[in-house]
């Protein structure tokens, strides 16, 4: 289990230190920062520019709350919900492909983990799945309900006979350089028994 709750801000702290410079405290009073305020707010509020690394959630959806620095909780339609994500190759991969690398490549597949969260740590690994030939995948067991879950999805491929791996799929504030789970997973929560497969 990976603990964030006190790394968390301060790993922040070092990725606005690398983006911004300086301290960004100090960084925060200059004439330059209150000029490009109002697009920041527009940014923030709107959700542009979330960054995301990996395969992108397209069920369940990434949605990030207003001034938040990770995605939303977003509720599932079941227990056993089907996870979709991304093909890869993306469309971005292909358009900067210009060498011809993606033509190389075979045997692509997925790997999807789901943590339930956990009171100071990112969470508990509760289902994991590899070697999945298709984009998305409808768990085999049912989660708990009225639960809150972190997951993720990364793909494997041969690229000339050797194994390759892309990252893990973040969104949000990415902590890149942290082990999964961390805050930067998807975020899904399930549904109350009644009502639910």
């Amino acid at each position: 289990m990976a603990r964030y709750s006190r790394q968390a801000p301060k790993r922040l702290l070092e990725i606005l230190k690398k983006q911004f410079g300086s301290p960004p405290l100090r960084r925060l009073t200059s004439k330059m920062w209150w000029q490009g305020f109002p697009l920041l707010l527009v940014v923030l509020i709107t959700g542009c520019g979330t960054p995301k690394v990996g395969l992108q959630p397209q069920y369940p959806p990434f949605k990030k709350g207003v001034f938040a620095l990770w995605g939303k909780f977003v509720d599932v339609d079941s227990l056993q919900p089907t996870l979709r994500w991304q093909t890869f190759p993306r469309q971005e991969d292909r358009d900067r492909d210009e060498k011809g690398h993606l033509n190389r490549i075979e045997d692509i597949t997925y790997e999807v983990r789901i943590w339930k969260t956990m009171a100071a740590s990112s969470g508990e690994l509760v289902y994991a799945r590899g070697r999945l030939t298709l984009p998305y995948h409808k768990l085999e067991k049912r989660l708990e309900s009225s639960t809150k879950y972190l997951w993720s999805v990364r793909a494997h491929f041969m690229l000339d006979g050797r194994p390759r791996t892309i990252e893990w799929g973040l969104a949000g504030v990415l902590l890149r350089d942290e082990v999964v789970p961390n805050p930067s997973c998807y975020r899904f929560a399930t549904p109350s028994v009644s009502g639910v497969d």
